[in-house]
């Protein structure tokens, strides 16, 4: 009798650890999304105290946010099965590149944007080529394809215009500047987010890709054996995140006009910022959320344009410190959901 009644007492233990531990991870999943409010709420603030036009830096923060998010959100596909690839932000400006120099051959922002599209998912499958079909490894063929990327977007920009290509599109006569005059208004560009957003949210969390997405990226073995092809799940992740390569190369060219060598610099690291501040695990599987590079890239806008607007001596620098201290703290606060013995749910 005494036998049972400490089985049963250890049994309820063990039960009360694992709602605690489930609560606890709960709240950790929170934390990026409460850190966006405070974000955003330190920035109206600031936006009082100095007294700056709200709507004019509230349209500079979802610019900030945009092409990150395009990007970072197609990416997070990538992540989802386990997989990475450091050469985004050069797929980028190739895109843009090419993109931009159509559109000052032909004059058509249809062209230019179809063209955007199908380069970035072009390169997108031929990474995907290279890790699946020759086994390369993933580090070294992103860091390779990085490097030939940026290589090739300099060869075609010098070729067109060493000083950039410049679409002219803010002050054309073109027929279809009065097009480009919508799709450059930011409201516009946030609602394209937002879809893009949305329909990424329902692969992620409604449809059975998704759900096979994080089984591969959590446990390649079990997905196997469940009759998941990693091959055709490589070949779609990459083609979606070619997707919202293609987006943000054209609203790039929508919010720059011209593309040059320095177009898009930094995005790749600033988009593993925002994914991990969006409480992403970069380990891929079950922790990839599909929210999480909307709220990290709306979290970097708001904190870069409330430090510029407090005048901070070294503002970049400055930026990138607090960035880093950040990203550190979220990668540890991440890091105490990752428990043995107990399952992700």
């Amino acid at each position: 009798m005494e036998s049972a009644n400490v089985e049963s007492r250890e049994e309820l233990e063990k039960q009360s650890r694992i709602k605690k531990a489930i609560l606890r991870d709960n709240i950790i999943r929170f934390i990026p999304l409460i850190g966006l409010l405070v974000l955003a709420s330190v920035f109206f603030l600031v936006v009082e105290i100095t007294h700056a036009e709200m709507l004019k830096n509230l349209q500079v923060v979802i610019q900030k946010a945009l092409i990150v998010g395009f990007l970072a959100t197609g990416a997070s596909f990538i992540f989802a099965i386990g997989s990475f690839d450091l050469s985004l932000g050069a797929n980028l400006v190739v895109s843009a590149a090419i993109g931009a120099w159509l559109y000052t051959l032909t004059g058509s922002l249809t062209l230019m944007f179809i063209s955007c599209l199908v380069v970035s998912i072009a390169i997108s499958l031929f990474n995907s080529t290279l890790a699946s079909f020759f086994k390369l490894p993933v580090f070294i063929m992103t860091i390779a394809m990085m490097s030939l990327l940026s290589a090739l977007a300099s060869l075609i920009i010098s070729k067109v215009n060493p000083l950039g290509i410049d679409t002219k599109l803010s002050r054309g006569s073109n027929p279809d500047n009065g097009i480009y005059l919508v799709l450059n208004n930011i409201w516009f560009q946030l609602a394209m987010l937002v879809l893009f957003v949305g329909i990424c949210v329902l692969i992620f969390d409604y449809l059975k890709l998704g759900r096979q997405q994080k089984f591969l990226g959590g446990n390649p073995v079990c997905a196997k054996l469940s009759g998941i092809s990693s091959l055709k799940m490589t070949l779609i992740s990459f083609t979606l995140a070619g997707l919202g390569i293609g987006l943000a190369a054209f609203f790039s060219i929508m919010q720059n006009v011209k593309v040059t060598t320095s177009t898009a610099s930094g995005i790749g690291m600033n988009m593993l910022i925002a994914i991990v501040f969006g409480g992403m695990s970069l380990n891929g599987g079950p922790g990839t959320k599909s929210l999480a590079a909307f709220i990290g890239g709306f979290s970097m806008a708001f904190m870069d344009q409330f430090m510029t607007l407090l005048s901070i001596p070294n503002g970049d620098a400055v930026k990138q410190i607090v960035k880093a201290a950040l990203f550190l703290v979220i990668v540890t606060l991440l890091g105490l959901t990752d428990r043995k013995g107990l399952l992700k749910r």
